[in-house]
């Protein structure tokens, strides 16, 4: 576990860990049910932030303070596989070509507009539930956001194809993940929800699956398998939908 998660960090974050692991191809494709955890473990970076901003000024200000912390201690990994997607998925091109779009480090007008709207949606989404929420249900929502948006990239690693040529990309490192890794990962992330948001927490799981399989189901249909890009974009749109989810289950909070 340790080593996987070490890998996780050097791999998805900037946090600088000179710490050699053997075999890291292996130990991250059979770290995948460790996959929200690792999650579990930046949002408690996060948290620290949000709860420190949340003393001195305010809660919607610590959030958005949150989102560009992320960005610095992420690179916004992310954010830049969405912009890529976008470009390329959206490009109304030949799936050859949609794959060479997805490489080119230029960002298109469909990756400024991904981005754009995902901060509408994370900022205003969270400003209209703050009345909603209590403080402790303020603090898992800054916790759990990486926790979905790592869970929805590993539920794509189920009988993944690979789309791509070089035999060497990001994505086939996780070629043939054990599907029993991916269902503590589920688990995982659902008694996460569980615990802190109950009724509404089992509805917003719900929802994050049926919406990540449509993606899955999106990228197929575009380009017969997945790449690093279309697998980091899945990260914050699941994030969107758990925000969304949230406040269209307000009620049962």
């Amino acid at each position: 576990m340790i080593d996987s998660l070490l890998l996780y960090f050097q791999f998805f974050t900037r946090i600088p860990i000179p710490v050699p692991i053997d075999e890291p191809e292996e130990k991250m494709r059979s770290g995948v049910r460790f996959f929200s955890l690792f999650g579990l473990l930046l949002g408690l970076l996060e948290l620290l932030i949000y709860y420190v901003l949340h003393q001195m000024l305010n809660p919607g200000i610590a959030w958005i303070m949150v989102l560009f912390f992320d960005v610095l201690l992420t690179g916004g990994f992310h954010l830049d596989a969405l912009s890529d997607m976008a470009d390329g998925l959206f490009s109304s091109r030949k799936p050859e070509r949609m794959l060479e779009i997805m490489k080119d480090s230029r960002v298109g007008s469909n990756g400024v507009l991904a981005i754009v709207f995902y901060y509408l949606f994370m900022i205003f989404t969270f400003y209209t539930l703050l009345p909603q929420l209590a403080v402790l249900q303020r603090v898992a929502v800054v916790l759990l956001l990486n926790v979905v948006g790592k869970n929805g990239i590993s539920v794509l690693f189920y009988h993944m194809n690979y789309a791509g040529k070089n035999p060497e990309g990001v994505g086939t490192t996780f070629l043939n993940v054990k599907p029993v890794d991916i269902g503590i990962c589920q688990l995982f992330t659902l008694s996460m929800l569980l615990l802190f948001f109950g009724r509404a927490g089992a509805g917003c799981f719900a929802i994050h699956l049926v919406s990540v399989l449509g993606y899955r189901q999106l990228v197929m249909n575009k380009i017969g398998g997945f790449n690093g890009d279309t697998l980091g974009a899945c990260s914050p749109i699941a994030q969107v939908v758990f925000l969304l989810s949230l406040l269209g289950l307000r009620g049962w909070l």
